[in-house]
């Protein structure tokens, strides 16, 4: 069985990935972290900061050295080897194609508790997921 685990820095992925291998043992496992695209700012009174390559570049870079750090830290907590991916771009289309692609029987991924605030400006991964997925979600709380 192949099971794709979808992480990020947060305590809600490290518990997924401790439940994931709970619930399938000694599976073939894929742990992937998506770095973000970096947001574009608009900075003071109404006049708009556009950011130069050199500040997308930092922000790109910074965002893939946190996915593989996220990554690392998910497949250490796994006894196994396990394949270790980043990508870059949206999360939720990221985990969809990869799974489609790598032939995935699950997915993992942990369920982040959002506000009503959060979720209507950052829309949640994990519905994404859900709702594009090739094969069955274990959505992880």
């Amino acid at each position: 069985m192949k099971v794709l685990i979808a992480v990020d820095d947060s305590a809600e992925s490290r518990h997924a990935v401790d439940v994931a291998y709970r619930f399938f043992g000694d599976a073939d496992y894929s742990v992937l972290s998506v770095g973000n695209r970096p947001p574009v700012y608009v900075g003071g009174y109404g006049i708009g900061a556009i950011p130069t390559a050199t500040d997308l570049t930092v922000q790109l870079d910074a965002a893939h050295a946190a996915a593989k750090e996220a990554a690392d830290d998910a497949a250490s907590r796994l006894p196994g080897a396990a394949e270790i991916d980043v990508e870059d771009g949206r999360a939720g289309a990221v985990i969809c194609e990869y799974a489609t692609e790598h032939g995935a029987d699950v997915i993992v991924i942990g369920s982040h508790d959002r506000s009503f605030w959060e979720r209507l400006f950052e829309p949640p991964v994990g519905r994404h997921v859900i709702e594009h997925a090739p094969c069955p979600v274990l959505v992880v709380r």
